[in-house]
């Protein structure tokens, strides 16, 4: 099973920004027993690069590497053992080069000008980002007809209370989401909460 497909099997990517070796310990843990094999981790804290490293002893945990934004960050991404890589916006550079490096390339975008670009460079699953900001749920209905080839990904603003409605639609195969693990709960150790969190979010997933 390749990695678009793990994520369309679990229909989330939890996201967050980890910045030591004990929190990538908890969180690959409480990801574990959750039974939610992935993770997309931001590159938004110096110290991320640090850790890393640490992912490769949880081999059962699929890596995505997050906010990429150069050629340097895509090599970082495929000697961590990412198995993917989410750049905030759209960039044939980096298109091009992740797919000479063999690495998976979830690219994100905002308008319809960016998803026919990133459609053109072969792309056909696309991160749809900041989704609240964006027009939502609105915004990827209204894609639907149009892009009929493309599926996307809504990340930013997604939560327990409304990822439902973008599951919901026939384009989206998965949402990313800060909030099972916001800095808040991992800066603070709250691991028992940030399980509890993804329980929730995968009981809703499953009446879907």
């Amino acid at each position: 099973m390749n990695i678009l497909d793990i994520i369309k099997k679990h229909k989330i990517i939890p996201l967050g920004t980890l910045v030591t070796e004990e929190e990538v310990e908890n969180i690959c843990n409480c990801l574990t027993k959750a039974d939610l094999p992935l993770i997309e981790v931001t590159l938004r804290d110096k110290k991320v690069i640090d850790v890393l490293k640490e992912f490769k002893n949880y081999s059962n945990i699929s890596l995505g590497i997050g906010t990429i934004r150069s050629k340097d960050q895509i090599d970082l991404a495929i000697e961590a053992g990412a198995s993917f890589a989410i750049t905030p916006g759209f960039s044939l550079k980096l298109s091009e080069y992740a797919l000479e490096s063999g690495l998976t390339l979830i690219p994100g975008v905002q308008t319809a000008s960016e998803v026919m670009a990133a459609s053109e460079a072969g792309h056909k699953t696309l991160k749809f980002f900041p989704a609240e900001l964006s027009g939502g749920v609105d915004r990827l209905n209204a894609f639907k007809s149009v892009f009929s080839d493309i599926t996307f990904i809504p990340t930013g603003g997604i939560t327990s209370k409304n990822i439902a409605n973008y599951l919901n639609l026939d384009n989206v195969v998965a949402a990313g989401a800060s909030s099972t693990m916001p800095e808040s709960l991992i800066r603070s150790k709250s691991w028992q909460e940030i399980s509890n969190n993804l329980e929730e979010i995968k009981t809703i997933i499953k009446i879907i």
